[in-house]
């Protein structure tokens, strides 16, 4: 019969045991997934040799903190959830935490058939079929707790650590614990930002989204203006055609003598202007809406009347991050929503990004003269560029039209755009999108050869790598498929830009949470988007707080950037805006 621990005698007596082990695993039953709402019910910790569970109902696990909160590795199976949980219900920080669903995800980034949950691991490393319908018996469970699921609290224990030591192996060889030890150490942070949330001026956002819903219909009518002549059955001239189906519209576009094949956007530019503009008012505004109505709103939460997204640390398989329910990452910077994140009264945001990294990243990667010349001067890149490839006088007040061009071209680069995206995000056509890509390449020769050989190098090995050694697997079932290859050209070219971004984002997330904890200020980590966090703190120490952003982003870009400067700009705010 498996022992539960429910008096503070009884967890004394388990702390000698727990500070001899090397290594520990840790995980929670709960009544819930939500920290705020849910409860701990049982606590379980320790090694392959010996298991501890502790029913957290009669008795605190306060006596642990110093082993919990210590440098010893503590592991965990998806962490960021228990380190929620006892965070919420005992103050307790779990430090040091290596958490196996992130390696594996380190491991199978862009191959097939990964699946992260311990089940999955258990059959994949143990070849052992688990059951976790268990899991759900524990939710608003009450009275004594039967030996079954005892039995699968103490199991989840010996499995991870199982997992764990076949991954170690897989790591070493694939040479990727530096991925691994970062994504660990990272789970802190991003756990924080969940947990800490932001703050919604609802009433705010609400009269923002009435105006878009406003500025919809009438894009709506403008439409139905367009597309009146198809209403001649309808006895009150009413156009009943759904603008967000892409069928109906291309029917009424056809039946109008405008034939398209599809209603993309790169379709959709080089139609009738007047008509090509009304589709896309419509269509933005139509986005608006749909992102940011009801469903948005509902993710204020009842008990902190916050925002808590769920950021998925490996949401690319370039390593950068996701987020949803609701996806913050998806608000743009110039957006008038950004406005309604706000601090607390007698608190201000402290905002923070890198400045054009990707680009200083291609720098970097490419050592192409003018690129590292530039940043390392502080000149205008994107006026450069434009001057270069179209032979003319370019900056931000003359021919800026030229300096947009470009900075679309420098930035598309970076996620392996070819003509056929540069025409849809220019609007123009394909042939003078192909022309601007070559004299591009003609001014910037390394940059084409450092692109074009990243490109053959995942090709050969199967698999492109950030500065950092990060990987990002590809699967080519046929080298023969044009299409296939142009895929994975796309994304090796992009892969280790976009990877050593998120690698440096990552590691200033956790220096910045380590230095706010050193020092003991009163500031936390509310949000991050690609290379963007956002800091709540009291207002007396913004300055101290954005200091410590900076200086710890400069010395995160630094550690992978080591041939010219890296910049970051930040702003003090009362709102999510600079």
């Amino acid at each position: 019969m498996i022992k539960v621990i429910d008096d503070n005698n009884e967890l004394e007596k388990i702390i000698p045991d727990l500070e001899s082990m090397p290594l520990m695993a840790i995980d929670t039953e709960t009544t819930g997934l939500d920290p705020y709402k849910s409860k701990v019910l049982l606590f379980q910790i320790g090694d392959l040799e010996k298991q501890f569970i502790i029913d957290c109902r009669k008795v605190s696990i306060e006596p642990l903190r110093k082993i919990l909160e210590s440098d010893k590795p503590k592991v965990l199976q998806n962490a960021k959830f228990d380190y929620k949980m006892v965070k919420h219900s005992f103050k307790i920080d779990i430090e040091n935490m290596v958490d196996t669903m992130l390696i594996e995800q380190v491991l199978m980034a862009g191959k097939a058939g990964g699946h992260f949950g311990l089940d999955d691991l258990v059959e994949k490393y143990l070849d052992v079929r688990i059951d976790k319908s268990e899991r759900v018996t524990f939710i608003n469970h009450s009275g004594d707790f039967t030996e079954r699921q005892l039995e699968y609290a103490q199991n989840d224990l010996i499995y991870t650590l199982r997992v764990l030591e076949n991954q170690l192996n897989l790591l070493v060889k694939e040479n990727l614990q530096e991925t691994a030890k970062l994504e660990c150490m990272a789970v802190n942070a991003f756990a924080d930002i969940e947990y800490n949330g932001m703050l919604l001026d609802k009433d705010k956002w609400s009269e923002i989204l009435q105006e878009e819903v406003i500025k919809r219909k009438e894009a709506g009518k403008l439409l139905d203006n367009i597309f009146k002549p198809l209403s001649g059955d309808d006895l009150f001239g009413v156009v009943n055609i759904n603008y967000d189906s892409d069928e109906q519209l291309k029917d009424a576009l056809n039946r109008i003598g405008i034939a398209v094949s599809d209603t993309s956007k790169a379709t959709i530019s080089h139609i009738d202007h007047k008509i090509s503009q009304a589709i896309f008012d419509y269509r933005e505004h139509q986005k608006v809406v749909s992102a940011y109505g009801k469903g948005f709103l509902e993710h204020i939460h009842s008990e902190t009347g916050r925002i808590h997204p769920t950021f998925r640390q490996l949401g690319a398989s370039s390593g950068r991050t996701s987020c949803a329910d609701p996806n913050l990452q998806n608000i743009k910077v110039d957006s008038r929503f950004r406005g309604c994140f706000i601090a607390p009264p007698g608190r201000k945001l402290a905002i923070a990004d890198y400045s054009g990294c990707e680009l200083r990243i291609i720098a970097e990667l490419s050592d192409d003269t003018v690129f590292l010349e530039t940043f390392r001067t502080g000149g205008d890149l994107h006026s450069i560029v434009a001057s270069s490839i179209f032979k003319k006088n370019v900056s931000k007040t003359e021919n800026p039209e030229l300096r947009q061009k470009a900075k679309t071209i420098n930035f598309g680069l970076a996620y392996g755009m070819g003509s056929q995206g540069l025409a849809a995000s220019l609007e123009i056509s394909e042939k003078e999108a192909e022309e601007l890509l070559e004299n591009y390449f003609k001014s910037y020769p390394k940059v084409k050869k450092y692109l074009e050989e990243s490109a053959s190098i995942a090709i050969k090995q199967g698999y492109s790598a950030t500065i950092g050694g990060r990987r990002r697997y590809y699967e080519i079932k046929d080298k023969n498929d044009q299409k296939e290859v142009a895929s994975i050209v796309r994304q090796a070219k992009n892969a280790p830009i976009q990877g050593t971004n998120a690698d440096m984002t990552k590691l200033a997330l956790i220096w910045i949470r380590n230095k706010i904890k050193e020092r003991n200020i009163d500031a936390k980590l509310v949000n991050t988007v690609h290379d963007e966090i956002v800091i709540e703190c009291a207002a007396g120490i913004a300055d101290e707080a954005a200091e410590i952003m900076r200086d710890c982003m400069v010395k995160a870009g630094e550690y992978y950037l080591h041939k010219l400067p890296v910049e970051v700009e930040y702003a003090i705010s009362d709102s999510w805006q600079k």
